[in-house]
């Protein structure tokens, strides 16, 4: 399961404070208080429209213009005039998944968001979400009544189940994608939702037995004190994007959770330590733990490659980059923005393609130190974008054995993400500005990334905080 605690439980929104946003501009005075009319509703979802047709290497790969526009004419339909900003943060969002891409989902909102925080948020917190229940993590309300794997079937006397088709319609991507989208943004999709506290719980314990009961909402105010207590409850978790221990019989294990460099230890830094501990006391195996990253930078990965890989490689057949004046913006609106630094894409002329394909596989670079002994990879829903790309590599150049469940993106996919505010609603919107092809370059394949051992952990597993796809891994390395 993938969160960072702090921020998981004051609400989160994906434009960071800061963050670059093209196009972007300060709303009116009033304008926290008043409604949208349709008209400008409408002017935004051309805006919309636009700015994806003219940045997106093939908008239309899942849904076709035609349908695009009658799910336009759907999602207004049931409006006079007035259009409050949560329909329209419900609006965009539903465009934005109608691509099906797990890039793109939930919009944001200055306004929305602002509200979310002076809120009484859903005091749980998820681990999983099935097709008709949400299946507990930690109880953080006051009452206590629910424990680790108990189901959470209805809320406010609205099955799980219909909450589930409701949000999922807000998210691209693969199914058990959506599913992971839903268990992070369950406290604000509930708010966005109007449903509120007191919360009434119809919900089912791990032995079966049913329950109902209602419970309070905490507010950010809070956030400290329950911090706290999951601090404790979770102290073996740890939000560092990666780190290295030793398992059982000499087994080096490196939990990478986030391809990004960590200032206080660079990652070609961390990996020198990693391969120098491992050669000097010469293990027999490294697992590497992929379920909880989200991505980052894939150069990170050729990086990690180069430490213990010899075979020829590469992590992504090609790609494609769209021109537009739309992402020439946002890389404008950087406060260091350094023109030299993109000047290639500054160069080319706008509704251009620039294509890039892999035509020979790729001669690994080995660094020292050089770790010979056997590597595993562990992967599943949580594997997302770059850590996609790497595991693609890995499993269809067979540079290591992988372990574990299918990951949630499938490589054939979109990226070079960016923000771009809409004029009359000021909300926050993302486009995809190239698209990726899976290692293998098979463009028709639309799966996600699968290990060479399936192995699904169960609630049980859970509960007795056993890991049967880190155990595989183990006894494979062992010989068992």
């Amino acid at each position: 399961m993938r969160f960072i605690l702090f921020v998981f439980l004051i609400g989160f929104a994906w434009v960071a404070k800061g963050q670059q946003v093209a196009y972007e501009k300060k709303h009116p005075v009033d304008f926290y208080y008043k409604k949208l009319s349709k008209t400008a509703v409408k002017e935004d979802i051309q805006f919309w429209l636009t700015t994806m047709e003219e940045s997106h290497v093939n908008m239309y790969h899942s849904i076709s213009r035609k349908a695009m526009q009658e799910l336009t004419d759907s999602l207004l339909y049931k409006f006079t005039d007035s259009i409050t900003h949560t329909d329209a943060v419900f609006i965009f969002s539903r465009l934005g998944a109608a691509l099906d891409e797990g890039h793109v989902g939930l919009v944001s909102s200055k306004i929305t968001d602002s509200l979310y925080n002076q809120s009484l948020r859903f005091p749980f917190q998820l681990q999983k979400v099935t097709e008709d229940a949400w299946i507990i993590a930690y109880d953080i309300s006051s009452a206590q009544k629910l424990e680790m794997n108990d189901r959470v079937t209805a809320i406010n006397d609205i099955p799980v189940s219909e909450l589930n088709k409701r949000f999922t319609s807000l998210f691209g991507g693969l199914e058990s994608w959506k599913r992971e989208q839903i268990a992070y943004y369950s406290k604000k999709l509930l708010f966005l939702s109007g449903i509120s506290s007191p919360f009434h719980i119809d919900a089912v314990k791990e032995n079966g037995s049913k329950v109902r009961f209602t419970v309070e909402g905490f507010h950010r105010s809070q956030t400290d004190s329950i911090t706290k207590v999951l601090t404790a409850k979770m102290s073996n978790q740890s939000n560092k994007p990666y780190e290295f221990s030793w398992l059982k019989d000499g087994i080096g294990y490196l939990n990478y959770r986030s391809m990004r460099d960590d200032a206080t230890l660079p990652f070609d830094q961390f990996l020198k330590n990693v391969f120098s501990s491992l050669k000097d006391s010469s293990s027999k195996g490294l697992i590497i733990d992929l379920r909880e990253n989200g991505g980052g930078d894939s150069q990170l990965g050729e990086q990690l490659l180069a430490h213990f890989n010899k075979k020829p490689y590469i992590l992504a057949g090609g790609m494609k980059w769209k021109i537009s004046s739309h992402y020439k913006t946002f890389l404008k609106s950087a406060k260091n923005y350094n023109e030299a630094d993109h000047k290639f894409y500054m160069s080319q002329p706008d509704g251009n393609t620039y294509t890039y394909v892999n035509r020979e596989l790729k001669k690994p670079a080995i660094k020292d130190p050089f770790f010979e002994g056997k590597v595993a990879f562990l992967i599943g829903t949580g594997t997302f974008s770059s850590a996609n790309m790497l595991a693609d590599g890995v499993v269809s150049y067979q540079l290591a054995a992988t372990f574990g469940e299918p990951t949630g993106e499938s490589p054939n996919d979109f990226g070079e993400m960016f923000n771009f505010m809409l004029p009359h609603s000021h909300i926050i919107a993302r486009a995809a500005s190239k698209m990726f092809t899976r290692a293998n370059k098979d463009e028709k394949n639309l799966g996600p990334v699968v290990p060479e051992k399936i192995i699904t952990p169960t609630a049980s597993d859970k509960k007795q905080k056993r890991d049967p796809v880190l155990e595989s891994a183990v006894n494979w390395i062992l010989n068992k």
